[in-house]
């Protein structure tokens, strides 16, 4: 299960370094378990890993009336406001002003799919959805309507997800004034008690729950299901899955419903989490008015047993997808342990096994793209699971053909590490960027994001951890990290496996069936007792190349031209050899740099003779590192350090795009520095891309969201090749080294440069490490690269209907409508607004009242890099016997707008949360530098679009979109993708 988990984190030698403060978060305040929600994506969960021994597990505890903090040694972070009522709700409250204005509420119930009965399965999930549609003071089909009146998007602002342990409520509100308090806190108010469970609604519902189920149906979560079944097969959690079992679903009815609400939405299994731009004083007594007065409606019920984990010995687990891409090796342990108290010791502990975990990692990581290894990602962890399950793991995806290797490695690699320990350079390694991480995690606390403030906290509660601020652990743990011994580590590493068991997995599309006796199970156990026959060595020493290893240039440039955007903050220089930079000193979020160094014309230039290669180009120049050093030696050198720099290939132009801190300003000079003068371009490299994308084909060619990519998206384009993915690999396969050198090498030597850079920084800093570094390079003029004369363009009236070689009983239909390109900012903004009408009309007509569509949706793409060429799309996945219906359905729709046009309180309804979203999205760094920034010397009218935002967003008529609607959703501009299985 813990590998599956994972399985979604990029494990790649970049993952620890841009997921860096999340590591540490996660090491000190634990993890988050599967959750189903109304977004439509499926959390399978993060954490940071730790092992397992047999033993009873107790029953779960809630988290109760006491808070963690009141049986530790641990103080709460003395910003936030604890508070509990008569009745035992509590509440937990923070000011935060990021964003300014906006507000994160949310509804903590701890009654997850763990409280459920065997005859409940699937009914907290159930009861949430339930919540949406009709309850005191909003009849069926109002909240959301109520929630877009008040500038909130339902999904984005509003929404809920359940998990094993808890179902969460939340709204994100546009204000933090009473009147919007109280607005909040009337929602919150009738998720907690006034639910009216019709049962109208009841039988609707369930046609909506089990498309969720069929949408999230796929090689990975079959897979999760059946390891989740081995790994824990007397434990309630393999049993309780939140979305739940279908047979339960379709009889599920109000009597069923009202007594889980009963039961587990009570006043003392509550807490009331609020972050955000409000006055606390103004916050209490609309609480206390709101749920002073909640009563249980019912006796509390007791939460099933849990059951327990009685591993023994050496298990085998084998489980063949053929659709999968690859197949994933584990070796795990896994046992039963009674939840502990949080205290300054257990997170002494957790961070001591946490240092160990990456240590380890980081020796799979260096063997990434040695030719004699046979795995192309592998991970390493361990933790506490939902308060009760102790697990270590250790797991490698590879080839179908390359897994009794892969097993071999993996379990050689461990056994290194448990019987020789580590090297004194690893542990300083390690050191020096959890230190780093601790510091960045104080540095950015002032503007913390509210909403993750919020969900952070919430985390903590469900776990009975405290909650603490990021300077009281840099407090608590600095001195334990700058501190640790090689003998501390190595011990909480074979600590955390010694179990006297061991499970071993396989899984994906390795077909062991094939052969004649031995079983599958036999071929692993053998391949696993051959590998620990072989005699491991110890670890060889690292050793450290420095950065930089170029010299910095001698001579400084001028500047040119200096020119400042008053009323935007931003600055444009151009320096005397012709670069361009853009610079925006914000205080969005203190600590974070961004920049984007820009050239050439990205995707657009790929010559028609090489599909595909944007599409290996990137990850391949990303694993090469620098000509001087590889991405191994380059890791080691950036120990410590929270600078980096990825190569990103765009629609018009590459990228290197870098992120970094306050205080390594010219570090982040010096890569992008070495980028530019000496980019590595490495075999090993494209070997490990090239197997990766393999992978990523056959899952692809076998679901139907992979065909989607593979065939849809290029159809829609008129076949152009630099949509979507090539129709075979074997395209892929005849890209070399050559051919992305040839590629981007030229435009990088000759193509114009220009960088990007906002954040938390120095204005005069920047500028004269840009004159240094980047102002040395010779001047550059526009690239002559040969560009397709050729544009992409929708083949209107027709429908393209794909077949799948899958097992997967869903489908997907996909309408599209050619519009135009991007430059008509006016045009653009109105046909994003016409396409949220469009998927509110989905979600009425298709979801609402047909229940045969999850989460349909519809969205405006319009091409920068491709005149006249746009396309308006509608996504809805469905059973595979409704394409048709489904498909006219969406026709109507467009038909309907079209005759009809769109209505004031449709356009309302958009506009509202679009411009609350506006405001939100402006107090970003991302926003400056990825909407108005970035290509400004190429497109200078973008500052005006940024002073234009709001306005006229705000301005936008009925009048408009109805004309809209009446140009384009016309079927002599249509298309359409039917994507499902193959007839049996």
């Amino acid at each position: 299960m813990f590998h599956h988990i994972a399985a979604g984190l990029t494990r790649s030698h970049r993952w620890y370094r841009h997921t860096a403060l999340l590591t540490v978060l996660l090491i000190i305040f634990g993890g988050f378990g599967p959750t189903a929600d109304h977004s439509g994506v499926f959390h399978s969960g993060i954490f940071s890993p730790q092992p397992a021994v047999a033993g009873p597990a107790p029953p779960a505890t809630a988290p109760g009336p006491g808070w963690a903090h009141e049986t530790s040694d641990l103080k709460p972070d003395p910003n936030i406001v604890f508070g509990r009522l008569s009745n035992g709700f509590r509440y937990v409250l923070m000011q935060n002003r990021r964003p300014e204005n906006r507000v994160s509420l949310h509804l903590f119930v701890h009654a997850g799919s763990l409280k459920e009965t065997e005859n409940q399965r699937g009914v907290a999930h159930f009861l949430e959805h339930m919540l949406f549609n009709g309850s005191t003071h909003f009849p069926p089909g109002e909240l959301i309507r109520y929630f877009q009146s008040i500038g909130m998007q339902f999904g984005n602002d509003a929404n809920a997800h359940t998990g094993f342990n808890e179902t969460v409520y939340d709204v994100i509100l546009p204000q933090g004034d009473a009147q919007n308090l109280e607005n909040g806190l009337l929602v919150m108010q009738d998720y907690a008690m006034g639910a009216l469970l019709l049962e109208e609604e009841v039988k609707r519902e369930s046609g909506v729950i089990l498309a969720e189920m069929r949408s999230r149906d796929s090689a990975g979560y079959r897979t999760f299901k059946a390891t989740l079944t081995f790994e824990l097969p007397d434990f309630l959690v393999s049993e309780r899955l939140p979305i739940g079992k279908a047979t339960v679903i379709r009889h599920t009815d109000r009597k069923l419903l009202k007594s889980f609400y009963d039961a587990w939405y009570r006043p003392d299994n509550m807490v009331l989490v609020m972050v955000g731009d409000f006055s606390i004083p103004t916050a209490k007594p609309l609480i206390e008015s709101r749920f002073g007065p909640f009563t249980a409606r019912a006796a509390a019920a007791q939460p099933p047993v849990l059951g327990h984990i009685a591993h023994q010995g050496l298990q085998i687990f084998y489980h063949h997808e053929p659709e999968a891409g690859g197949t994933s090796v584990s070796i795990e342990t896994i046992r039963s342990e009674p939840p502990a108290a949080d205290t300054a010791q257990a997170r002494h502990q957790r961070m001591i096994e946490a240092m160990a975990d990456r240590i380890v990692q980081s020796r799979l990581d260096s063997r990434l793209k040695a030719p004699e290894t046979p795995f192309t990602s592998a991970t390493v962890g361990s933790g506490t699971y939902l308060n009760h399950i102790r697990y270590s793991d250790i797991s490698a995806d590879s080839s179908a053909e390359k897994w009794s290797q892969t097993l071999a490695v993996i379990e050689q690699e461990l056994r290194r590490a448990l019987h020789y320990g580590f090297r004194q350079e690893e542990l300083e390694r390690v050191r020096k960027d959890v230190l780093k991480q601790l510091d960045n995690a104080v540095r950015e606390a002032p503007t913390r994001n509210s909403t993750t403030l919020a969900r952070s906290i919430i985390h903590n509660i469900a776990e009975n951890r405290v909650i603490r601020s990021p300077e009281q652990e840099e407090s608590l743990l600095a001195p334990l990290v700058a501190s640790a011994t090689l003998e501390q580590v190595q011990k909480a590493f074979r600590d955390n496996w010694s179990a006297t068991h061991r499970l071993v997995l396989v899984t994906g599309n390795a077909d062991l069936t094939q052969a004649s006796p031995p079983s599958p199970q036999a071929q692993i156990r053998d391949a696993f007792l051959a590998a620990a026959k072989v005699a491991v060595s110890p670890p060889e020493a690292e050793t450290a190349t420095p950065f930089p290893y170029l010299p910095a240039p001698a001579d400084i440039s001028q500047v040119a031209s200096r020119d400042v955007l008053a009323d935007l903050g931003i600055t444009r220089i151009q320096l005397a050899n012709g670069v361009r930079i853009n610079l925006k000193r914000t205080d969005y979020k203190t600590n974070e740099v961004l920049a984007n160094l820009i050239f050439g014309h990205g995707r657009s230039s790929e010559p028609e003779s090489r599909p595909g290669l944007g599409l290996l180009a990137e990850p391949t120049v990303n694993e090469s590192g620098l000509g001087g050093m590889d991405t191994d030696k380059l890791e080691r050198a950036m120990a410590g350090k929270s600078t980096y720099v990825d190569f990103r290939i765009g629609e018009t132009y590459f990228n290197f795009f870098a992120e970094s801190v306050s205080d390594e300003m010219e570090l982040l000079f010096q890569l992008l520095y070495a980028h530019i003068i000496d980019p590595g371009f490495r075999d090993d490299a494209l070997a490990l891309a090239r197997e990766r994308l393999h992978q990523d084909y056959q899952s692809a060619s076998r679901s139907i969201e992979g065909m989607l990519k593979i065939e849809g998206t290029r159809f829609l384009a008129g076949g152009d090749s630099r949509f979507g993915m090539p129709s075979s690999f074997s395209a892929i396969r005849a890209i070399d080294l050559a051919d992305i050198r040839n590629w981007i090498i030229p435009q990088l030597s000759s193509a114009p440069l220009e960088l990007s850079i906002v954040g938390d920084i120095d204005e005069a800093t920047v500028i004269e490490l840009a004159r240094r570094y980047l102002g040395a390079l010779p001047a550059k003029s526009e690239s002559n690269v040969t560009m397709r004369t050729t544009l992409p363009h929708l083949p209107a009236g027709s429908i393209r209907r794909i077949a799948v070689d899958t097992q997967i009983p869903k489908a997907l239909v996909v309408s599209a409508w050619q519009t135009e390109d991007f430059w008509d900012i006016h045009r653009t903004r109105r046909l994003s607004v016409l396409a949220d009408v469009f998927s509110e009309r989905l979600r009425e007509r298709i979801r609402e009242k047909l229940g045969a569509s999850y989460s349909p949706y519809a969205f405006n793409r319009a091409s920068r890099a491709y005149d006249g060429y746009g396309l308006f799309q509608a996504y809805v996945n469905v059973a595979p016997d409704q394409t048709s219906a489904v498909l006219q359905e969406v026709k109507a729709i467009a038909a309907d707008l079209v005759r009809k046009g769109v209505t004031e309180d449709e356009r309302l309804r958009a506009i509202d949360p679009m411009l609350t979203s506006i405001k939100q999205y402006r107090q970003t760094n991302g926003y400056w530098l990825n909407s108005v920034m970035t290509a400004s010397g190429r497109s200078p009218q973008q500052f005006a679009w940024a002073r234009s935002f709001v306005d006229d967003f705000r301005a936008i008529t009925v009048d408009e979109l109805s004309r809209l609607a009446t140009t384009y959703l016309i079927p002599e501009r249509a298309a359409a993708v039917v994507i499902a299985p193959k007839a049996p």
